[in-house]
């Protein structure tokens, strides 16, 4: 990747380096969950750095933290553009709403975890995996549905969080949707962060008097990883559990254990998996993120796909880049897997449209590790008014 790299008169672009931004929580709420981040981005920098660069500039960051609220992403991100000079901003946040338009306009490139509807609207912005609730037209994708389906599922519950982001709403009414879709009866149930024992205990009521055998969610995963371990300790059987965040990390399996079994994510392809994708991550992580705790952290492998996501950009934007090649070139690449760690993404293609196929990765039975369920399960995108 290393060349002779020339002196561009662009924003964070000099001779030797470029300079882009981060945002992401580092306090408030999401802070927790969203840490782990820094370490993969971290780990995938420290890897083209090491090999040169690209063509021949060294990439670096400056981070900020935008508490996950949408008023201060609009602040942090102007910061890092007009202060900081950044070249792009990649997003691991879900309040990147805020500062969306602001960054159109400068025609800033922005690569991020895509939860809100601007992923559709800016063609500045590129994500790996957009929420149907985000698309314009909202459709709705079967492949929750008929992966509950296949595995037995014929009766849902889905917990969502009503003191939570909007963004957990959206995805909890994604999943009603997508289960709906495909003919299973779904109920609704709510649950704090962390959850009360009334609300654990109502859940496993609807779930014993319903007969629900699928519980999916929208809860941080250590929150619903403690509802799961409690109905199963309650005596209540499921078919099929889904969880809209990231896989248990090794805390909770080591917590929980095999109350855990069979809790499927979907967003991304363990990095515990035996994908080269997720050895390479590992491999980068083990040297330039030793700081990284949890070995399975799916945000942290989030990172490293967003950093790997620049770099792709960055490559395409030629040797001496601008934000508009940037964007033009990134668009333009298909049959994107981040080394194999997502299913393939075209980012023209599937501009605007959520994913229908994804990877499902499910605790193992006796809760000790991940398994990859199936690295790329398919459904299809049906117009609302044609679901069941």
């Amino acid at each position: 990747m290393a060349s002779s790299a020339s002196s561009c008169n662009t924003p964070g672009v000099s001779r030797n380096e470029v300079r882009i931004g981060l945002v992401y929580p580092d306090s408030g709420a999401l802070a927790r969950t969203f840490q782990p981040v820094r370490s993969g981005l971290n780990a995938r920098l420290g890897v083209v750095n090491e090999s040169g660069g690209v063509h021949g500039r060294q990439i670096h960051y400056t981070w900020s933290d935008d508490r996950g609220r949408a008023d201060t992403n609009a602040v942090v991100s102007r910061g890092l553009v007009e202060k900081d000079h950044a070249f792009a901003v990649i997003e691991a946040t879900a309040a990147s709403s805020g500062g969306a338009g602001y960054l159109a306009t400068e025609n800033v490139p922005v690569v991020g975890i895509g939860m809100d509807a601007a992923w559709s609207r800016y063609r500045n912005m590129f994500t790996y995996a957009l929420p149907s609730s985000a698309t314009p037209s909202a459709e709705v994708v079967t492949t929750l549905g008929a992966y509950a389906r296949e595995q037995g599922g014929s009766r849902a519950l889905v917990v969502g969080d009503p003191a939570g982001l909007d963004v957990t709403d959206d995805l909890a009414e994604q999943m009603r949707a997508s289960l709906v879709s495909v003919g299973i009866p779904t109920l609704s149930a709510n649950a704090d962060e962390p959850p009360t024992n009334s609300q654990i205990g109502e859940i496993i009521r609807l779930i014993r008097t319903e007969r629900v055998d699928t519980l999916a969610s929208t809860l941080t995963t250590d929150t619903f990883a403690r509802i799961v371990a409690e109905v199963r300790q309650a005596g209540v059987p499921l078919k099929v559990i889904l969880s809209g965040s990231q896989p248990p990390g090794d805390n909770l399996l080591r917590e929980y254990g095999p109350l855990l079994a069979g809790l499927t994510t979907y967003l991304i392809i363990s990095p515990g998996s035996a994908s080269l994708g997720a050895a390479a991550y590992r491999a980068a992580t083990a040297r330039f993120a030793p700081e990284l705790e949890d070995s399975l952290s799916v945000l942290a492998e989030t990172g490293y796909l967003l950093g790997d996501m620049f770099i792709r950009g960055l490559e395409s934007a030629g040797p001496c880049p601008t934000r508009q090649s940037f964007i033009t070139g990134l668009r333009a690449v298909k049959n994107y897997t981040a080394g194999g760690l997502i299913p393939t993404v075209d980012f023209e293609r599937d501009f605007g449209k959520a994913p229908v196929c994804y990877p499902f990765t499910a605790v193992n039975a006796t809760g000790t590790g991940l398994v990859l369920a199936s690295p790329n399960f398919c459904g299809e995108r049906i117009t609302p008014g044609s679901a069941h």
